[in-house]
């Protein structure tokens, strides 16, 4: 494992207030920083803990940022040879944020990351022949997945990582094929979209974390896009548009799947600029919003297709010009990166208040299944920033937080066989396994 020393720059960045704008639908839309020439095009961003954000750069850098708009550069490779793979990452189970480097030269190689929110603390793990594509997220048990590309063959694979930067590889998709991230689904397998290219048609797959891999269904469209797993147990994803504006191109649209391949188009964006959609979650009210890149729209869409545009832009001297990424805070605010935008043009953090509820927590998984007193337990799950635990009703004896996926709390005196319950301030959550004191 080898250090790299990190800038320590304070980058200037500016609260807005002058560029804030609240349009007749009521959302607020405010700049929380703006970038510079040093930490420009800003893509990607996910919250380490409450109030502070880590976001990817430039292509070859990763920042901090608070709510406040003071903006740290926590890690920075050269270019040439590296890459920060897309997106900044995720937060693991040992409070540091994970992300990869790739580098195309020789044979190409890539490089898992892990860094803190201070400056130059990145640490870079030992080359392999693989390069996660983004890294995609937590799992269970503290490993990270993502898409990893094979330098070896030109393939993409759904593969893991362990806090220590070794990757293994799941499934290996057909060379002729070109997958995007994958999710972590309700049921422990993993759900993306791909096709083959020259196809008419991409699909949408299933991969269990032995490798099975099921075709669940052909898309009625060329191509593949981003794709999430809603709370109500449904897929939702993008339909990528044709480029161009030719009559006869493919629209843009937003799409449900069920788990067993049922297709139905929730809402056409047509052609163009205005149909490309470069982001979308879920938000804690239901709602899908998501980002159009053409005309800079921030919009929410129902599960049933009513569309509502949320915030458009109006002034890029103020405000973020897409491409933009979202991601719901643990206080209810959305949070994006803007590409261009800003004052010089270099891209904007930028917060939607849309008076949405503070995320409720979902605690899915712990580990020990058992233990005695005074032991610690990992929790695993989504929206547990600001956590208290209890065990079968008994207040743990102390509890931390790694970012929004991990909880890790004491076994108490007095705790007996039960649930696990997790509580924030968006509700609380109850496990359905029990641990089993000892």
């Amino acid at each position: 494992m080898s250090k790299h020393s990190g800038n320590t720059l304070l980058v200037a960045s500016l609260v807005l207030a002058l560029g804030s704008a609240r349009p007749s639908c009521g959302a607020t839309y405010s700049a929380v920083a703006y970038m510079t020439g040093q930490n420009s095009q800003p893509i990607g961003i996910a919250e380490g803990v409450p109030g502070l954000f880590f976001v990817q750069a430039s292509g070859t850098l990763i920042f901090s940022t608070t709510t406040q708009g003071a903006t740290i550069i926590v890690a920075s490779f050269p270019d040439p040879p590296y890459t920060v793979g897309s997106g900044p990452g995720a937060v693991a189970a040992n409070g540091l944020l994970y992300s990869s480097i790739s580098q195309t030269t020789g044979n190409g190689s890539g490089n898992i990351i892990s860094m803190s929110s201070t400056a130059g603390s990145e640490d870079t793990y030992a080359a392999q022949n693989f390069a996660m594509i983004p890294l995609a997220g937590t799992l269970p048990g503290g490993k990270l997945f993502g898409l990893a590309y094979a330098f070896s063959n030109a393939s993409y694979n759904i593969g893991t990582t362990d806090l220590s930067g070794n990757m293994t590889t799941l499934y290996q998709f057909p060379t002729t094929d070109r997958a995007i991230a994958p999710v972590y689904g309700s049921d422990g397998n993993y759900y993306g979209t791909a096709f083959t290219y020259g196809s008419q048609n991409g699909y949408f797959y299933k991969v269990t974390p032995s490798g099975s891999f099921t075709k669940v269904a052909t898309l009625p469209f060329a191509g593949a896009g981003i794709v999430l797993q809603g709370t109500d147990g449904n897929f939702y994803g993008v339909q990528p548009t044709s480029a161009g504006c030719s009559n006869t191109g493919q629209h843009g649209a937003v799409y449900k799947m069920t788990p067993t391949g049922q297709f139905t188009t929730l809402h056409d964006f047509g052609l163009c600029g205005n149909a490309v959609v470069n982001s979308l979650i879920e938000g804690s009210d239901g709602k899908l919003y998501g980002a159009i890149q053409g005309n800079s729209a921030l919009f929410s869409l129902t599960r049933s297709g009513t569309y509502k545009v949320e915030f458009k832009t109006d002034n890029g001297n103020t405000q973020g010009l897409c491409t933009c990424i979202l991601t719901q805070g643990g206080d209810g605010i959305i949070y994006g990166t803007a590409s261009g935008g800003g004052p010089g043009g270099y891209g904007v953090v930028f917060a939607l208040n849309a008076g949405l509820p503070v995320p409720k927590p979902k605690a899915r998984e712990f580990t020990p299944r058992s233990g005695a007193v005074g032991a610690r337990v990992q929790i695993w799950g989504y929206n547990l920033l600001n956590a208290s635990v209890t065990f079968d009703g008994v207040p743990a004896t102390e509890v931390s937080n790694s970012g929004p996926n991990y909880v890790l709390a004491t076994v108490p005196h007095g705790a007996t066989t039960g649930p696990v319950t997790v509580a924030t301030p968006g509700g609380a959550s109850t496990t359905h396994a029990s641990f089993t004191v000892k």
